[in-house]
């Protein structure tokens, strides 16, 4: 039998625990066993998966993707992001691109590299609640490296930055969500570590989450998250909340590998739930065979199991374009939004006008102009209403191109804003950088 159909097997068994630890680093993978697991596992089981995954950018269920990823900066310059697993090791090769996913959970938007571990945690669903405690358990593993480790009221888990309080102020080892550690604002607000979220169905929820260990990337991460494009947009969609972050590692602490913080986390899992582990070892890196007991199945987990019909049509899925851009959600573009004046480039028709209307990845509507006499202004929307209406933006490969072969012009003054025009849709919509 292969280890794809044991883990079939294995998933789908009474056996009450699980643990698993993935070799491979495609989020598209991982985060199809992780759906895999949330969908097939025994209603009665609690799951453990632990990865790490190459550089990529992960968003919400709930997330507009043009507000939340700077897409541009994507196209430019993939290499940009270290691939090294640690942030003091050497650089690995460059990849030649930055996979942007959308998860199948809420939540705001992270990045992922080689320093990042990712948990994933699902058990049986209590009074239809996502239970957050498995954050805790995730801080007790934590501060086997760093004792600033706790959970917030958002169940993130952040470091304390400040110093060592009184010893009369200390709180109770055991709690997860005090330190002995000072914090305020300023200097001293607490510094993100990991993001976590959550979702619910049937009888099953999933509570997973990331953990910064030794993000190499951890000075760009604001640069790839924070859109261009966000300033004209106007989206109901859930935005992320930005939050200072930092590595758990620091120069005071020990320096443990992606695989000893697993095997931490393995070690809290096991004590939280009581485990009996009679014959079986933990999942370690040079292994994929299944074990299982009556209490608990553990393993290494690899891209073999893209044999498994749904993890394969589960990565395919959420590697498309249109899962990533044509969700059901409406959202609106503007070059001169309500209430606010975000800057134009200099290079932009100043008395143009853009606005979109944007639903499923479709143009549902538009009003662009570039005459600054209203009657003139309103038969050049007509015009190009008629060309981009019902237009699927991935079906594009250029404004520019679609706008100056299908919309009139009178002389070269108009070709030349019409192509501006298409160049700063371009750069919007498309991540495109345009040297006008």
């Amino acid at each position: 039998m292969s280890n794809a159909a044991r883990f079939g097997r294995l998933v789908t068994s009474p056996v009450k625990h699980h643990v698993y630890v993935s070799r491979s680093s495609d989020v598209a993978v991982n985060l199809s066993i992780e759906h895999y697991l949330f969908q097939r596992s025994h209603p009665a089981s609690t799951v453990l998966f632990l990865y790490v995954n190459k550089p990529c950018i992960v968003i919400g269920t709930n997330q507009n993707p043009w507000f939340e990823v700077n897409h541009a900066l994507i196209r430019r310059n993939p290499a940009s992001l270290d691939t090294s697993p640690q942030h003091d090791g050497p650089p690995s090769k460059a990849q030649d691109e930055i996979k942007v996913i959308r998860r199948r959970s809420g939540g705001g938007t992270v990045l992922h590299d080689l320093g990042n571990v990712n948990f994933s945690v699902i058990f049986p669903l209590l009074d239809k609640i996502v239970n957050y405690r498995h954050a805790e358990m995730v801080v007790r593993a934590i501060r086997k490296t760093n004792p600033r480790a706790r959970v917030n009221h958002r169940h993130d888990i952040v470091l304390d930055p400040g110093p060592l309080l009184e010893k009369s102020d200390w709180p109770d080892p055991e709690d997860a969500r005090r330190t002995a550690y000072a914090f305020g604002s300023g200097e001293l607000e607490p510094r993100k570590i990991s993001g976590s979220a959550g979702k619910a169905s049937g009888p099953r929820g999933l509570h997973h989450g990331t953990c910064l260990l030794a993000s190499p990337n951890l000075s760009n991460i604001s640069e790839y998250l924070r859109s261009p494009a966000a300033p004209f947009l106007f989206t109901k969609a859930t935005p992320s909340t930005p939050s200072p972050v930092a590595n758990i590692i620091s120069q005071d602490t020990p320096r443990p590998t992606t695989s000893m913080l697993q095997q931490q986390i393995i070690n809290a899992f096991i004590q939280m739930y009581n485990i009996d582990m009679t014959n079986l070892s933990l999942p370690q890196e040079s292994e994929t065979a299944l074990q299982s007991n009556e209490n608990c199945a553990t393993g290494t987990l690899d891209d073999n199991l893209l044999e498994i019909p749904e993890i394969r049509s589960g990565c395919s899925e959420i590697q498309s374009l249109e899962w990533l851009y044509e969700q059901k959600r409406e959202f609106t573009l503007s070059s001169h939004p309500h209430n606010a004046h975000p800057p134009l480039p200099t290079w932009f028709p100043p008395s143009a006008r853009v606005h979109l209307v944007i639903k499923s990845g479709l143009i549902t509507s538009s009003s662009i102009s570039l005459s600054p006499t209203p009657s003139i202004a309103s038969t050049e929307a007509e015009k190009f209403d008629a060309v981009l209406k019902n237009t699927r933006i991935i079906k594009l490969d250029s404004f520019r191109r679609l706008l100056s072969e299908s919309v009139s012009f009178d002389g070269d003054k108009q070709r030349q804003d019409i192509y501006r025009l298409g160049a700063w849709l371009d750069w919007i919509l498309l991540g495109q950088e345009i040297d006008v």
